[in-house]
């Protein structure tokens, strides 16, 4: 008897000469075909001249372009939020971007897995052009539109 799941295949009882179980190797799937090709690389994706905007680099809607035009643009998994990441390891309202003068500040609210800026966990930083934003396991590249 044979027991398949998302993590591999494992017959019970199974042993190798050295006495313990099996095992199988778990890898991420590869994209599909059809999705290689219609996602546009992140370095061609860029947002309108004069506006702010966070750009999808990876996760399901890589390439996506959210205009900041708002002076406060929630990030989160609640359907109420301006951007909304369908990600289990997203907080409901998870982060906000805010405008304060002529840039932009990111700031978690309370977020159980923290905001990402750079590869650091940050309560509040200031944005700068280039700057790379982890929520759950989505990332945006910012760009100040000036």
């Amino acid at each position: 008897m044979m027991i398949r799941s998302p993590f591999g295949t494992f017959r019970p009882g199974s042993q190798d000469a050295a006495g313990s179980r099996e095992e199988s190797t778990v890898g991420v799937p590869a994209p599909r075909a059809d999705e290689a090709a219609t996602a546009p690389p992140h370095s061609m994706v860029q947002p309108r001249t004069g506006t702010a905007a966070l750009v999808v680099s990876r996760g399901p809607e890589q390439g996506a372009v959210f205009p900041l035009e708002q002076n406060c643009t929630v990030l989160g998994r609640h359907r109420d939020c301006d951007i909304v990441l369908g990600d289990v390891t997203v907080s409901r309202y998870h982060t906000e971007i805010r405008r304060e003068g002529d840039g932009f500040v990111i700031q978690d609210a309370g977020s159980l897995n923290g905001t990402y800026l750079n590869r650091q966990v940050v309560d509040r930083a200031a944005l700068a052009e280039g700057d790379e934003i982890w929520v759950g396991k989505v990332r945006f590249t910012f760009y100040a539109g000036s």
